[in-house]
């Protein structure tokens, strides 16, 4: 992840967000989920939302992924997979009475 250093001003310029609007989208559609009495469905929703942003972090190059570039790429997609699928463990082994 490189950041870029502005000519005139010297200051960093950061990196552009990229891919990131894919994360709060998918938990923005999850909360609405939620908000209508799916507490699984939310599960569900929030494990589809990493598992899309794992599959872009593999996919996309570092120019256009941005946002969700944190460490490799090896990394990030291990980490993001993991935690789609706790997310569905969990929510497929909820009991809602």
């Amino acid at each position: 992840m490189n950041s870029v250093v502005d000519e005139h001003s010297g200051w960093r310029i950061a990196q552009p967000l990229g891919a990131w609007w894919v994360m709060p989208l998918g938990l923005l559609i999850s909360a609405a989920v939620l908000l209508s009495g799916g507490l699984r469905g939310f599960g569900y929703g929030l494990a589809a939302t990493l598992a899309v942003a794992a599959l872009i972090r593999l996919v996309t190059p570092a120019s256009r992924a941005g946002g969700l570039i944190v460490r490799s790429r090896a990394w990030d997609v291990a980490l993001l997979v993991v935690l789609s699928a706790a997310c569905a463990g969990l929510s497929f082994s909820l009991v809602i009475r």
